[in-house]
């Protein structure tokens, strides 16, 4: 069999999206579910901008057998924005994950320019949004004197209860420096900082979140036309740099300018091995 396709067995994608969603997606919940259980995926992780994904996830789960299909919840407006009741249920519907802001972060005006409630070129909402939602604050997590404010604390503290895992989302440096030990403090584990060529973070910065407890996730959409943040050869030597064990490899396809979830995953694979990757170190 050939290598790129062997390497998919047993893969997990944490940073899947699929449709119905308010983004056009180029394949439903149960097309992606079917087609990376087809490759010998292992699990998939779907997630949404606008709407938690656990119960969703339940009923894929129910239909396509051979996979473990879990949700998410994005805490941006559409959720509540921080809002740690949203958690809360989305963790008890079986959640695996909780992003913080991706499009609503008041980060992600600097990394697109997009509007409220829009990811920007490529990914917006058809129709656009009332002017009632467009003038909403964005979100932060720092109140006036720099410290977390008491939502996002408790945010952690359910995080860190229920063990699952807790995305950076699109929110700045900053915040993360704060994130990162608040979090582990309480008891969460599992800290992904979120593809870090698109939030613009620099390698200095990657490697002290590392350095943190952070786990890189480093995605195929960093290196797709549309979002393009970084060249092959400067992907892979990052991920030498900061040490595989401590890098991610996920998708962020589903968009109709970029592939499918399993062919986004397939083509990063050979790009890694052309740079020198051995098979182990990237399954």
């Amino acid at each position: 069999m050939r290598t790129d396709l062997e390497l998919l067995k047993n893969a997990i994608d944490i940073h899947v999206h699929s449709s119905p969603d308010l983004y056009r997606r180029i394949s439903d919940h149960f097309e992606v579910a079917r087609a990376a259980r087809d490759a010998g995926f292992r699990a998939l992780v779907i997630k949404s901008h606008n709407f938690g994904t656990a119960a969703r996830a339940l009923m894929v789960q129910k239909e396509v057998r051979g996979i473990d299909v879990f949700g998410s919840l994005v805490l941006n407006l559409a959720t509540g924005g921080l809002n740690p009741v949203a958690v809360e249920t989305a963790i008890k519907y079986g959640a695996k994950q909780i992003y913080l802001p991706t499009v609503d972060s008041a980060n992600h005006a600097s990394l697109t320019g997009g509007e409220i409630g829009q990811h920007g070129k490529g990914r917006v909402v058809e129709g656009g949004w009332s002017q009632y939602t467009l003038t909403r604050p964005r979100l932060h997590l720092l109140d006036d004197a720099g410290q977390l404010t008491p939502e996002v604390q408790q945010i952690l503290r359910l995080v860190g209860e229920a063990d699952v895992i807790l995305n950076c989302g699109h929110i700045s440096y900053a915040e993360m420096e704060r994130v990162l030990p608040a979090a582990q403090a309480a008891g969460a584990r599992k800290v992904v900082v979120d593809h870090p060529f698109f939030t613009k973070l620099s390698v200095e910065e990657q490697e002290k979140l590392v350095a943190a407890g952070a786990i890189m996730n480093y995605t195929a959409g960093e290196i797709l036309p549309r979002w393009w943040r970084v060249s092959v050869e400067d992907f892979a030597a990052t991920i030498r740099r900061l040490g595989p064990q401590n890098v991610l490899i996920s998708s962020d396809c589903g968009q109709l300018h970029n592939p499918p979830v399993v062919e986004g995953i397939r083509l990063t694979i050979p790009l890694l091995l052309e740079e020198g990757f051995r098979e182990d170190e990237i399954r």
